[in-house]
């Protein structure tokens, strides 16, 4: 028996508070939910699709503060502000607040995938 992950929201909330752009914070207890809610989903979904995704998510509930995760956490947070149509992801890139379009767009199909089991 397996003991299913969970995201802390504190700690997320705290992470994404100091590295997302002040423009970009007024959803972050929207994604929080969002995150809750998907890694809840990619728990109990089908095999294959939470091993693809094992290291993703991984990294979105991981409890540490390492360059890589922190960036891989801002990323999956504004790829939900892309997933939901709020922002495009041009304009992300063009004010350089994520490091290309590959880093928004895994965490997009991650989404559309684990979101199709609803």
């Amino acid at each position: 028996m397996y003991i299913q992950p969970k995201l802390d929201r504190e700690f997320m909330r705290d992470v994404l508070t100091k590295v997302v752009h002040e423009d970009y914070k007024s959803r972050i207890d929207e994604f929080l939910d969002f995150a809750d809610r998907l890694v809840s989903e990619w728990w109990s979904g089908r095999h294959n699709v939470r091993e693809k995704y094992a290291y993703a998510m991984n990294i979105l509930i991981a409890k540490s503060t390492k360059n890589n995760v922190v960036n891989a956490k801002k990323n999956a947070y504004y790829a939900y502000w892309v997933y939901k149509g709020y922002e495009s992801a041009y304009s992300f890139m063009k004010r350089k607040l994520v490091a290309g379009g590959e880093s928004l767009y895994t965490w997009i199909r991650l989404y559309t995938e684990i979101d199709a089991f609803r």
